[in-house]
């Protein structure tokens, strides 16, 4: 998924939505952003406070919005799309 795809898509989602990784069935909460040369990686991690959506669009201002987004991981894993549930967006 592109930034440019997921931004246009939950444009009119409210800014306060928690972000969280959903992999085999398990949620994880987005807390950070590391910035790569044409892609956006998104880190997980099981401490902190998840990321909300509108800190993840004020973080991303700046980022090419073609970039496609990846989980960070030793082999980035590429996001394909999201769903939403009560109070949470779950990336996958």
């Amino acid at each position: 998924m592109r930034l440019i795809d997921f931004n246009r898509s939950t444009i009119d989602l409210h800014p306060a939505l928690q972000l969280f990784w959903e992999h085999d069935h398990v949620t994880t909460p987005i807390v950070d952003i590391l910035p790569a040369t044409h892609q956006r990686i998104l880190l997980r991690s099981g401490a902190g406070q998840p990321l909300t959506l509108d800190q993840l669009r004020t973080r991303c201002q700046q980022a090419d919005p073609h970039a496609n987004l990846f989980m960070a991981a030793t082999t980035p894993i590429r996001l394909y799309g999201y769903r939403l549930v009560p109070h949470q967006i779950l990336l996958g």
